[in-house]
């Protein structure tokens, strides 16, 4: 039986991704799935990848990372797609089974001042597992997002979004509670 070119294609790019994190000092827990570019990875700080990652970045590139003395903790069976910028000045961390959309931006700072009497803010970024970031979200600094939530398209997370919840708008609000089964995920 042979493989179609494709797929051996991607297994020996997801190897190469790899092993770049790995001499970047970013330790992985198995095989990250890589398709199209490489991503763009910051290492001044602390990044742990878990087990079958995946990053999509065939239009634009996946950003991750940590500067200074950040830490981006990723859990197992992250979906990360293209264009997405996920990098962590103080702390973020993203649970297990989370899928995060094409331009999502998570962010635990503002970058600077907002003016000359406030202080740059930071604060951790959580975002527990089995979430669904919808295209475009943006997650700012003390965003708290509960497990087997969806944030919709476009929406800004400011805040605590409760677990189980469809959460939409600026500033995203739940609008509905969600059916989730005990031990279910999103596949």
């Amino acid at each position: 039986m042979t493989r179609p070119r494709g797929v051996v294609r991607l297994a020996l790019r997801s190897a190469a991704c790899t092993a770049l994190l790995r001499a970047r000092g970013v330790p992985t827990t198995g095989l990250v799935r890589c398709e199209g570019s490489f991503p763009l990875v910051h290492t001044d700080g602390t990044v742990r990848l878990g087990a079958q990652v995946s990053l999509r970045s065939r239009t634009g590139r996946v950003e991750l990372g940590a500067t200074g003395g950040g830490t981006l903790t990723v859990g197992d069976r992250v979906f990360v797609n293209q264009g997405a910028s996920i990098v962590a000045t103080d702390s973020i961390t993203i649970g297990d089974d989370v899928h995060v959309g094409d331009l999502v931006g998570i962010h635990d700072t503002d970058h600077h001042a907002v003016d000359h009497l406030s202080a740059v803010r930071t604060a951790p970024v959580v975002v527990e597992h089995d979430v669904w970031i919808g295209r475009g979200a943006t997650l700012l600094p003390g965003a708290l997002v509960g497990a087997h939530a969806v944030i919709g398209a476009g929406a800004v997370v400011t805040g605590v979004i409760p677990p189980g919840v469809l959460a939409v708008g600026v500033p995203a609000r739940p609008v509905r509670e969600l059916a989730v089964l005990e031990g279910w995920r999103r596949a």
